[in-house]
């Protein structure tokens, strides 16, 4: 009888913790429609949290909020304006959720953080990569002595006012972002450093909303700021899988000698810019093409695992006196090992239809910048969720710095 009693009771718990999510995604000619093919396969109407993910396909989102509204009861919605979603590109990803959420929302103002946007310490930040042999050295201008860090200290960021409301550590946080959501998770990563964080950067939609994001909180659609929740008591974040696609290691790892900030001087004693000139140049013809872009893979302190490194833009150097800028808002480290990367050609034009998958799309290949022939034929897939943008996904692993992901052709894999 006590053998029988302990297997019911694992059973229910395991029916109980399945069924707090659901998820689908759908495709149809409007948002309307979207919704009410993803609304047939769903059973839950009265989720705690509704999340919604709209590929920049649509003439109009006013109205996305007030049709989830009418088949969905939910106490919070969420979501934006994404490049496409997984599987069927156009459409809308849903997740719902009758778990134990705290809701939060932090809106675009002067007294927000813009660490992307005014960042003294991110110089160098271009595009054309031909910098690399021509920049002057704005360290030398400047001087070192405006300049020690590019992070701010975690314990002077507070929590989103509801969050701080609870004295338990959330199992997972999910948000929707403008692209400056570091203030935000620097506070998250101090005070929860254990627990995944992930989420999804809008698409740009100045064109579409006149504004630069398209973000939905309940009845509202914004153009900046973040929208998200931390969901207690369950567990459905196991593991987070980051794979870059169309990346390839260029040379073997080195060790960072000297640094400061995201300016990296010396690998292996020696300057940085001119040990990535000196790969490049043994692979390929001495000219660097102005579209040729590289990454450098930052493994994480006093450690070898390639799974955990954050890959980050290589954005300018100077090969006379080795300096290079890398695009992070996290101090470098001096013994941190880092791999350079170089991009490959990839296949891969979308998220493929996975239970949970986020990806990355390369700017030059939005679903706007090569436009999309939609079917008249609504299709539903059961049980996945996701989306990709052109302005990267947000990845926090469990003890390690959350990261803007904006690798193009980067998927992030959810695993339970």
């Amino acid at each position: 009888m006590r053998l029988a009693t302990v297997i019911t009771q694992r059973t229910i718990q395991y029916c109980v913790r399945r069924s707090l999510w659901t998820s689908a995604t759908a495709t149809a000619r409007t948002t309307e429609e979207c919704i009410q093919q993803a609304a047939s396969k769903l059973s839950m109407k009265d989720p705690n949290v509704c999340v919604a993910l709209v590929s920049k396909t649509f003439p109009d989102y006013r109205a996305v909020t007030k049709q989830l509204a009418a088949h969905f009861n939910a106490k919070y919605t969420i979501g934006c304006v994404v490049d496409h979603v997984p599987g069927v590109k156009h459409g809308i990803s849903l997740l719902l959720g009758d778990t134990d959420c705290v809701p939060f929302h932090i809106p675009d103002s002067q007294q927000r953080e813009k660490v992307r946007t005014i960042s003294v310490g991110r110089w160098g930040r271009v595009e054309d990569f031909d910098r690399l042999r021509f920049q002057g050295n704005k360290l030398n201008d400047d001087g070192w002595d405006a300049f020690n860090t590019i992070s701010r200290p975690a314990h002077q960021v507070a929590l989103p006012s509801t969050l701080q409301t609870r004295s338990e550590t959330p199992s997972f946080v999910f948000m929707a972002s403008d692209n400056e959501p570091d203030q935000l998770l620097h506070a998250l990563d101090h005070h929860f450093p254990d627990i995944p964080k992930i989420g999804v950067i809008g698409a740009s939609t100045p064109f579409i909303t006149g504004e630069p994001y398209a973000l939905f909180c309940n009845q509202e659609l914004l153009g900046g700021g973040i929208v998200g929740f931390a969901s207690y008591n369950d567990q459905p974040i196991s593991e987070i899988q980051v794979e870059h696609s169309a990346l390839e290691p260029l040379g073997e790892p080195l060790t960072i000698t000297r640094c400061r900030g995201n300016i990296i001087l010396d690998l292996d004693q020696a300057g940085a810019t001119g040990l990535l000139l000196a790969l490049i140049q043994q692979g390929q013809s001495a000219r660097i093409a102005k579209d040729q872009e590289f990454y450098l893979g930052v493994y994480p302190p006093c450690s070898d695992d390639s799974s955990k490194m954050a890959v980050n833009r290589i954005t300018s150097g100077d090969p006379s006196r080795g300096n290079m800028s890398v695009d992070t808002t996290a101090d470098l480290q001096v013994g941190q090992r880092v791999q350079f990367m170089k991009r490959r050609p990839c296949d891969v034009k979308h998220v493929a239809a996975e239970k949970l998958a986020f990806g990355v799309v390369d700017q030059d290949h939005t679903i706007d910048a090569k436009p999309l022939q939609i079917s008249d034929t609504p299709k539903v897939l059961s049980d996945v969720f996701g989306a990709a943008s052109e302005n990267g996904v947000i990845v926090g692993r469990p003890g390690l710095s959350s990261q803007i992901l904006d690798v193009p052709y980067s998927v992030v894999k959810l695993h339970n």
